[in-house]
C-alpha cells in the first residue's frame, strides 16, 4: 500500500519547480514585427530622461503596451492608449525605468505589443511586436 505522503511529496516537488522557473523580471526574446514605413512614427522630443514618439500607426485595439528596447532588454515601457482624437497620430511619452536612461548613440527599437511581457512570460520566452521602429537616439528638443 502507497503511503499518502508520496502524492504531496509530488506536487509539492512540481510546485517548487515550477516556482524556480519564473521570474520577476522576464528574459524574453521580442521578435521583430512588421516595420513601419518611413514617416509614420517620428521622434517629436528626447531627452536622457524621456522621449515622445508621434505614431501615425492606426491600430483597432484602444490601447496597447510599447516598449523601448536595448537589444532584448526593455529600457521603458507601459500601457498607451491609441485614440487619434480626430487627428492621423497619437502621442506616446516614455521615460526609462528607474535607474536607466536613454544615451545618445545607441540603437534602440520601439516595439509595440498587445500584452504585458510579464503576462507573456508565463507561457513563453517570445514577445511578439506588432510593429517595430529602430532607431539611434539623440538628444532633440
Amino acid at each position: 500500500m502507497k503511503s499518502a505522503k508520496t502524492p504531496a511529496l509530488v506536487i509539492g516537488l512540481l510546485f517548487l519547480a515550477a516556482c524556480s522557473t519564473y521570474k520577476a523580471k522576464p528574459q524574453l526574446h521580442f521578435y521583430h514585427g512588421k516595420n513601419v514605413p518611413e514617416g509614420y512614427i517620428t521622434i517629436l522630443r528626447a531627452s536622457v530622461g524621456e522621449i515622445e514618439f508621434q505614431i501615425q500607426v492606426e491600430f483597432t485595439e484602444r490601447q496597447l503596451y510599447h516598449l523601448v528596447l536595448e537589444g532584448d532588454s526593455p529600457v521603458a515601457e507601459g500601457w498607451f492608449p491609441t485614440r487619434r482624437a480626430g487627428t492621423q497620430f497619437y502621442s506616446v511619452t516614455m521615460k526609462p525605468s528607474k535607474g536607466l536612461a536613454f544615451e545618445p548613440g545607441k540603437t534602440y527599437r520601439l516595439c509595440v505589443g498587445l500584452q504585458n511581457p510579464q503576462e507573456v512570460q508565463m507561457t513563453s520566452s517570445n514577445y511578439q511586436c506588432i510593429i517595430d521602429y529602430t532607431f539611434v537616439f539623440q538628444e532633440k528638443s
